[in-house]
């Protein structure tokens, strides 16, 4: 009696057990997307000073419909708590390979479709034919090297865009 007691307890342990992994397994993994294709070119207009340009959100929108291939840098202006501000890093590359890159407050980046996808600031997005292919998650410690070193924000940047032209 003892015996079948502990047998049904154990199976039914077993049981609960293979339940609850085959839910876990089953469900949907939110996994993010990672670029897999060859580096691109941006538009011509974006290989010339290696500057940020001032922009809102209309014309985010605009190049998105348009399809156009770009960089986005957004950031709390009035904030930033890296040791160095990000944007001298971003800028640095910037200027080594003259390159260009769009600039909105994130106060008026929230009025952009990016939003939906981008929560955080300062970041910076790469669009590739109007679509997110990659950005820098400033709430991942994966990506903090990106915004304090360079070379690791180069290397970053590199695998997603041609950077000399």
């Amino acid at each position: 009696m003892k015996n079948k007691k502990i047998v049904m307890i154990i199976s039914a342990i077993c049981l609960c057990t293979l339940i609850t992994l085959g839910v876990f397994f089953a469900l949907p993994k939110k996994e993010e997307k990672v670029y897999q294709g060859e580096p691109f070119l941006l538009e011509d207009i974006y290989y010339h000073n290696g500057e940020f340009i001032p922009t809102n959100a209309s014309e985010i929108e605009q190049l998105l419909s348009q399809k156009k291939n770009f960089l986005v840098f957004t950031k709390n202006s009035s904030y930033c708590s890296f040791k160095i501000p990000c944007d001298q890093i971003f800028e640095e590359v910037m200027k080594k390979y003259n390159i260009d890159v769009l600039k909105i407050p994130f106060e008026e980046f929230k009025d952009t479709s990016l939003y939906e996808t981008v929560k955080y600031e300062p970041t910076m997005i790469v669009i590739k034919e109007g679509e997110i292919v990659g950005y820098l998650h400033a709430d991942k410690d994966e990506d903090l090297d990106c915004y304090q070193n360079t070379k690791a924000f180069e290397k970053w940047l590199k695998q997603f865009i041609v950077l000399k032209k």
